[in-house]
């Protein structure tokens, strides 16, 4: 199978689907009422927003969602790590220093509340998370 950044493609495909998925999970189940209700959206204004997106919305999540994982192999793979933890704790550490301060923004300069940040932030944290471990597994042991 072909590797794309020291990882096979089923990997990279495996990785894209679980953090995908916790999105569906995270915004659609756990947290949608608050998501709702801390970003001042009806669940009509949503579903509308939706309909008139259609299957742009979801083309566009998950090129998102490829994005990020293809940026978290691509880096695994340049500093050489494959075992599972060393993959978790570097996701984890790239979700504080780039997402969480990009995230911040929001906060800081357009009024969002911090709670919201918490939400956020917390769904990117555990998908890098659980996108280093999912990708160890299909790494080549390089260490």
């Amino acid at each position: 199978m072909p590797k794309f950044f020291g990882v096979s493609v089923l990997g990279l495909l495996a990785a894209t689907f679980v953090f995908y998925m916790l999105g569906a999970v995270w915004y659609g189940y756990l947290f949608a009422e608050e998501w709702l209700i801390l970003t001042n959206i009806t669940e009509e204004a949503a579903a509308a927003s939706t309909e008139k997106l259609g299957v742009m919305m979801w083309i566009w999540g998950i090129l998102i969602t490829v994005f990020q994982v293809c940026g978290i192999a691509m880096l695994l793979n340049m500093l050489n790590k494959s075992n599972l933890l060393d993959c978790v704790k570097f996701s984890a550490v790239l979700a504080f220093v780039f997402a969480l301060p990009v995230m911040g923004y929001g906060s800081l300069y357009e009024s969002s509340p911090i709670h919201l940040l918490g939400i956020n932030f917390s769904h990117t944290l555990v998908g890098f998370m659980l996108v280093g471990a999912i990708l160890s597994f299909f790494r080549s042991n390089q260490n």
